[in-house]
């Protein structure tokens, strides 16, 4: 994913500088993703949708499709929201990172088969979780139970 964001950068004509601005997080946490040394998180992918709605997320995060949505002009003037063409398509729904299936908001997404975790020593019993405890700003907390 790195290789596609360096391309969107310099797609955007933009310095890593100006880039990391745009998106909201530290020069050095894009640094730290150009270097290797760091994968995107959710909410990095989230930066660069909301504020370049004209970028295809199945490209971004896998590499299916073109960089833009048909129709879309990715030139910009840093600091502004105007591109020099308005995508012909809609911003994506909030769902974007199931491209392959429409949902709204008010349906369940698709369920992700949970896969097999291989301990590191298989001589020792697997951890499981036995709960979990929420505490609130208010004082407050809620206990959930693990699966026991």
């Amino acid at each position: 994913m790195k290789d596609r964001i360096i391309a969107l950068m310099k797609q955007m004509g933009m310095s890593q500088k100006t880039f990391a601005s745009e998106i909201c997080i530290s020069e050095g946490a894009l640094s730290s993703i150009f270097n290797g040394r760091t994968k995107p998180t959710l909410n990095t992918v989230n930066s660069i949708h909301e504020r370049f709605p004209e970028v295809n997320m199945g490209w971004l995060i896998d590499g299916k499709g073109d960089m833009l949505i048909s129709g879309a002009q990715a030139t910009r003037q840093p600091g502004t929201d105007e591109t020099n063409e308005v995508p012909s398509a809609a911003p994506q729904p909030a769902g974007f990172l199931f491209p392959e299936q429409n949902f709204t908001p008010q349906q369940t997404p698709p369920q992700v088969p949970y896969t097999t975790v291989i301990p590191k020593n298989p001589d020792k019993p697997m951890r499981r979780i036995s709960e979990i405890r929420v505490f609130y700003d208010d004082g407050t907390f809620e206990v959930f139970p693990g699966n026991v």
